[in-house]
């Protein structure tokens, strides 16, 4: 595999659940990791040993939202104007090595600058970014809302026909990021919030999002969810707007049937079958929803990016096209 990161060889390395993201919140519906210990930076700051009431730089944090494998995000207010934002901060475990926590720096950094750069109604707007204390850290809009990763599961999944339009919309989104030269590379359930107050998805995360032609990337340092990802980012191929369709593909078809079109319980495995073999037919699993369904999940899932959707908006037309054939009243 050519020029793999530090971080994507930790991964590789580590136990733990292919789906489960590396450097993002875990997802709702699962518990919360315990707290590692915390490791001093190389500036002598502790890793996360931050608690609510602390104030850091010029944010009072009020609680503990969510802890992913090198991030955690608080809710926290903005003391020189009273605003609420999301503040994420890089988290180092005490078996990280120097070169992945550098990695984890980059990344970050590089999310304001993907981020930093989109205005959409649709995607959640980085505020300020920097490097305080020798912690990097990320201010976003506090979005009021729940992660789709609380509706991925059975007894929990939302109307076909909202989870088509919601899908919509996260298309729409990848579309205006891919016509700025960025790519997600890390969609799935629990980087879509629900945004409660104005009724709408936000696409959130850009934590491995490269930017097209960008100094700033480096070969290999980008890394996202493994059961999400599209098989030329499991071989470390050029990733492209057609990866994130593929990922939008998959999470599309787990937020409608509760699971994984691919699954296995070792990372060989699942990226064997994501590259290789055939994902389970929509209407095999959910034989309630219409064919064309079906079909706009078999497309964005081909192996082939070639052989895709040729972009977001291609593939957020088709939804609204499907969403209309499907009744409301289904569950």
């Amino acid at each position: 595999m050519p020029d793999e990161s530090s971080f994507g060889r930790w991964l590789r390395n580590r136990s733990g659940p292919p789906g489960q993201a590396a450097g993002n919140a875990a997802p709702a519906n699962s518990r919360l990791p315990e707290a590692a210990p915390a490791k001093t930076d190389p500036r002598g700051t502790p890793g996360f040993a931050l608690r609510p009431g602390q104030v850091f730089h010029h944010y009072r944090l009020q609680q503990q939202l969510g802890r992913g494998a090198n991030a955690t995000v608080y809710k926290a207010t903005d003391e020189t104007n009273g605003g609420v934002v999301a503040l994420k901060m890089l988290t180092i475990a005490d078996d990280w090595p120097d070169d992945l926590i550098e990695d984890a720096k980059l990344r970050l950094l590089r999310e304001a600058d993907a981020a930093g750069g989109l205005e959409h109604p649709d995607i959640v707007e980085v505020r300020e970014s920097g490097v305080h204390d020798g912690l990097v850290y990320l201010a976003m809009e506090y979005v009021e809302g729940v992660n789709l990763g609380m509706h991925a599961f059975e007894g929990k999944l939302l109307p076909p026909r909202m989870v088509t339009e919601m899908c919509a919309r996260v298309a729409d989104a990848l579309y205006f990021a891919h016509q700025r030269g960025i790519i997600h590379r890390d969609i799935k359930p629990a980087n879509i919030v629900f945004d409660q107050r104005n009724r709408r998805v936000r696409v959130m995360d850009f934590g491995v999002a490269r930017i097209e032609n960008s100094r700033a990337t480096r070969t290999g340092v980008i890394l996202g969810s493994p059961s999400y990802m599209a098989p030329e980012q499991l071989d470390a191929r050029p990733v492209t707007a057609q990866s994130d369709i593929f990922s939008l593909g998959v999470t599309l078809f787990q937020l409608l049937t509760g699971m994984l079109p691919f699954r296995s319980d070792s990372i060989p495995g699942l990226m064997q079958k994501i590259s290789a073999e055939p994902h389970p037919p929509l209407r095999v699993v959910r034989p309630d929803l219409p064919e064309t369904l079906s079909a706009i999940i078999d497309r964005a899932l081909e192996k082939d990016p070639e052989l895709r959707y040729r972009s977001g908006a291609e593939m957020a037309q088709a939804l609204r096209d499907c969403s209309r054939t499907i009744d409301p009243a289904l569950r």
